[in-house]
């Protein structure tokens, strides 16, 4: 069963991208294409949220980490941050439009998938090497910090230089 829910899940992920319009067009298209294509992102981040979150409710994906004594980690909540978390940053990419480079299309959800995983590397190996927890956890918050770089340069760019994380006159600021 689950061999067949991850072969399922991929042929119809494979079946969505090739036959959707290209991100590469979208992001050039007009803000409303622009809103819509985010709003599907937010829907399909909302629904596997929801199927993770009742996921979690079972005892399925419960994982026993015995670091600093026993907890249990449900399996089934960095699995779904890390399906959901880069599709958000992907949206400030394509909310951005033709502003922004094309590369960060794929390097801020890369930056989201990245600290994720160096997270969970961090819980499941982390109580046999101490290393690994502290390399993961300095890594994850070095590539945070460039994350968040990046993301205050699409807010200078988008805005052309009028607006960023602590300056500006935008209607939020009122």
């Amino acid at each position: 069963q689950i061999f067949s829910g991850i072969f399922f899940s991929g042929v119809a992920g494979w079946l969505t991208v090739s036959n959707g319009t290209k991100l590469a067009f979208v992001q050039k298209a007009a803000l409303e294409k622009r809103l819509t294509v985010c709003c599907f992102f937010s829907t399909y981040v909302s629904f596997f949220s929801a199927f993770f979150n009742f996921f979690q409710l079972t005892s399925v994906d419960d994982v026993l980490l015995t670091a600093g004594g026993s907890f249990t980690l449900d399996l089934a909540r960095p699995i779904e941050w890390i399906m959901t978390c880069p599709l958000m940053q992907l949206s400030l990419v394509i909310m951005g439009g033709a502003k922004l480079p094309e590369y960060r299309r794929f390097l801020m959800p890369g930056f989201s998938f990245t600290i994720l995983v160096l997270g969970v590397v961090g819980a499941f190996f982390g109580d046999t090497i101490f290393a690994i927890k502290i390399t993961a956890f300095l890594l994850s918050c070095v590539l945070f910090v460039v994350m968040v770089y990046f993301n205050r340069l699409q807010i200078v760019e988008y805005s052309n230089g009028q607006e960023g994380l602590i300056s500006g006159d935008s209607e939020y600021r009122k």
